[in-house]
């Protein structure tokens, strides 16, 4: 099994039960319910489940990085001019760092916060306003990096794909900066609907890569993806 096709298996699993989780659980302590105390309750009882959705989301983070790493790789030594690749990739190695830190916030600051709202009514703009840094950092700084990212790797490649899955992989980009906008500007709505296509198109583009990857033409490269990748 080849490298790429392992890295682009492994990101549809991680992806699949980060989006699960964000559907099924996450959701209940974001903007997307509207009940702000039954939000802020979500935070203070079920801090384990919150915790562990945002870890599946850490891990998709490393997954996709992983999975860049591997696509650039595995393109670069078929066709070393292309250096458009590694700057794509050094894209979301930057943006790793600002998606981490605003699931650290997620994570290990907001849900003491809402214990403070929900106990004393104390702290209501420290929680919104640590929040909204925390979805401008992830949803507009990282996610519109990894989108970037997408949109090179995928057309770049284009050739060496069926159209279905380089489309997937283009369409990531756009959904993604439709995503980073919506973060940017605040819209509930449009984060959410953003996500609703943003998800199934990574899957179908992972899901893509994974099938194509193992069988590249040799005839558009200089040779087929063998050694180190193998």
């Amino acid at each position: 099994m080849s490298r790429l096709r392992r890295a682009a298996i492994v990101a549809f699993f991680v992806h699949l039960l980060a989006g699960a989780s964000m559907a099924l659980v996450l959701r209940r302590g974001l903007e997307t319910n509207p009940e702000f105390q039954d939000r802020l309750g979500f935070l203070v009882n079920h801090r384990m489940l919150w915790d562990l959705g945002w870890f599946t989301w850490t891990a998709a983070a490393l997954a996709i990085l992983y999975f860049y790493i591997a696509f650039a790789a595995a393109h670069q030594m078929a066709d070393p001019s292309n250096i458009r690749l590694r700057f794509a990739v050094m894209l979301t190695v930057a943006s790793i760092g600002p998606d981490l830190a605003a699931q650290a916030i997620e994570i290990g600051v907001l849900p003491g916060i809402a214990y403070r709202v929900s106990t004393s009514n104390a702290a209501v703009d420290l929680f919104l306003e640590l929040h909204r840094v925390a979805v401008v950092m992830s949803g507009y700084v990282a996610n519109g990096l990894y989108s970037t990212t997408a949109l090179i790797l995928a057309w770049s490649t284009r050739e060496a794909y069926p159209s279905w899955v380089w489309i997937a992989g283009v369409s990531v980009g756009f959904f993604g900066f439709m995503l980073s906008a919506a973060a940017l500007v605040g819209s509930v709505t449009g984060m959410f609907l953003a996500n609703v296509l943003l998800v199934p198109a990574i899957l179908l583009w992972l899901a893509g890569v994974a099938i194509a990857a193992p069988a590249f033409s040799t005839d558009k490269y200089h040779g087929p993806l063998t050694g180190p990748l193998t």
